[in-house]
C-alpha cells in the first residue's frame, strides 16, 4: 500500500536516536513471544491490540525486515509510558488513546478489538496529512491542555488524536531502532571498535549505514 509505505518512510528517514541506559533496560525486559498475548501495564488489553496494530502500520515487516510488532515494540512503548513519563504526560496518551477510539467509532472496549488494520491507518493517515497551519493549531491545543490546572482535555478531539499518533509514531522508530536485531543486523554493527579514520565518508566507513548506538 502506498500510505503505508509513505508512513515507514516518514519514521525511517529520521536522524539518530539516544539510546540511554533506560532505554536500553526497558526494552530488553520486554521479551516475550510477540505472537504471544501480553497483558500491558499502562493500556488495556483492548487499547494495548490497537497499539500493537498501529506500530506494524508505521513501521510494517517487508521482505527482508521485521516489523516493530516482531520486535516487542508495543511492549516497549506501553512499557515506556507507564514508567517514564509524568502524570502529566500519562493522562495526555490515556486521552490521546480515548480520542483515538472515538475516531475508530469504538463505543465499547470489544470494539477496539474489531477494529480493523485499514481503519486504523486512515485514522494515522488523517493525523500525519493535516496541513502545516492545522497542525500548528492542534499543537496549541494541546500545551494549553497540558498546561490547564483543571487538566480539562481540549473539545477538539483532533488534536488529541494528533499528538498521540505522533507520541505513538516517535516511540515505534526509537523503539525499533535500538532493538537488537535492527541495531546488529541492520545498522553499522561493531562492538570492538577498531583505529580512529577521521574525515572519511560514511560510505566508506559503513557501506552508508547508520552506527548502531
Amino acid at each position: 500500500m502506498q500510505r503505508r509505505d509513505a508512513l515507514k518512510n516518514i519514521g525511517l528517514s529520521l536522524g539518530l536516536v539516544a539510546a540511554t541506559p533506560t532505554l536500553f533496560s526497558i526494552l530488553q525486559s520486554c521479551t516475550a513471544d510477540p505472537k504471544a498475548t501480553w497483558t500491558p501495564e499502562f493500556f488495556s488489553p483492548e487499547e494495548g491490540d490497537v497499539l500493537s496494530k498501529m506500530v506494524d502500520i508505521i513501521i510494517p515487516p517487508t521482505e527482508d525486515l521485521p516489523g516493530a510488532g516482531e520486535l516487542n515494540v508495543p511492549q516497549f512503548i506501553d512499557k515506556y509510558v507507564n514508567e517514564v513519563y509524568s502524570p502529566e504526560d500519562q493522562k495526555m496518551m490515556r486521552d490521546g488513546m480515548k480520542a483515538f477510539a472515538e475516531k475508530l467509532g469504538a463505543e465499547t472496549p470489544g470494539d477496539l478489538l474489531k477494529a480493523s488494520p485499514e481503519e486504523i491507518e486512515k485514522v494515522i493517515a488523517s493525523a500525519l496529512q493535516a496541513d502545516e497551519k492545522q497542525r500548528k493549531e492542534w499543537d496549541r491545543m494541546l500545551r494549553e491542555y497540558r498546561d490547564t490546572d483543571d487538566g480539562a482535555a481540549p473539545e477538539n478531539r483532533d488534536a488529541l488524536v494528533s499528538g498521540f499518533v505522533k507520541e505513538v509514531r516517535g516511540k515505534t522508530i526509537q523503539g525499533y531502532k535500538i532493538s537488537e536485531y535492527i541495531g546488529e543486523e541492520v545498522m553499522a554493527y561493531d562492538p570492538i571498535p577498531g583505529a580512529q579514520k577521521g574525515c572519511i565518508s560514511l560510505e566508506e566507513a559503513t557501506g552508508g549505514k547508520l552506527w548502531s548506538l
